[in-house]
């Protein structure tokens, strides 16, 4: 059984198709990553498969049902099965950082205001913030704003967490740790994880498989052991950092 199915996805804007006949199946509990060069459709297709973006054509699967077929209605309780930490992490500059993470929870849920404010602090705590409980997304570091975003990706206790590049912007050792969290906090839940990120080695330590987005397509390239030996000459040059290749006139 799968949690996610993409069968034969295109998405085009007006004339220009960025994805073109795309398959893919996850499993539940599957960390599946996604990477590839700049501008040739990772967010197309991570936005596509959290129902952000309508495909012109092809079938979009959650839990077995077919996204685009279902009511707003229908979608509701699918769409409250899913986390989603967006690029830039979207956090509302006027609320503090707790005030972040209660948002969703008051919007979505019945829960009282008591609640509310115990299961943020929480996941404050859970992401090694606890501190910056009363600050402002302004007042703390880029690696603080990036795991407040993950505790409010991950309030409404999700299913399904898409991971729009977690570690963009961040230095080694913290993108590290980032990664670590994602993971530790994937195991207590049980989620199934969709990232994104333009470092293959978090690409590696992430992934139980990997795809690369290339040419309007998803490669599927396996386990990160499979991923550093793939035959492609796209893969390779893509995952080795090459400057002289097949991909170098996309730069």
């Amino acid at each position: 059984m799968s949690m996610i199915s993409l069968k034969d996805i295109t998405v085009a804007f007006d004339s220009h198709v960025v994805l073109k006949n795309v398959s893919l199946d996850i499993a539940p509990g599957e960390s599946f990553v996604i990477v590839g060069p700049s501008g040739q459709g990772k967010t197309t297709l991570l936005k596509t498969m959290s129902g952000l973006i309508t495909p012109q054509n092809g079938k979009v699967f959650i839990e077995q049902r077919e996204w685009l077929t279902l009511s707003s209605k229908e979608r509701l309780p699918l769409l409250k099965k899913m986390g989603i930490l967006f690029q830039k992490n979207a956090l509302f500059d006027s609320l503090t950082c707790i005030e972040n993470i209660c948002f969703p929870l008051r919007e979505t849920t019945k829960a009282t205001d008591w609640e509310i404010a115990k299961k943020a602090e929480f996941f404050l705590d859970a992401v090694g913030i606890p501190h910056a409980r009363d600050l402002y997304p302004d007042e703390i570091s880029g690696g603080m704003q990036k795991r407040l975003g993950i505790a409010r990706a991950l309030a409404l206790d999700p299913e399904i967490i898409f991971y729009d590049d977690p570690t963009a912007g961040l230095d080694p050792i913290t993108s590290k740790k980032i990664i670590e969290l994602i993971l530790k906090l994937k195991k207590e839940k049980g989620s199934t994880v969709v990232a994104i990120t333009n470092d293959m080695n978090r690409a590696y330590q992430m992934a139980d498989r990997i795809g690369v987005v290339v040419d309007q397509q998803l490669l599927i390239t396996g386990t990160p052991e499979q991923t550093q030996d793939h035959p492609d000459p796209r893969v390779h040059q893509f995952v080795r950092g090459l400057l002289h290749g097949p991909l170098t006139t996309l730069a």
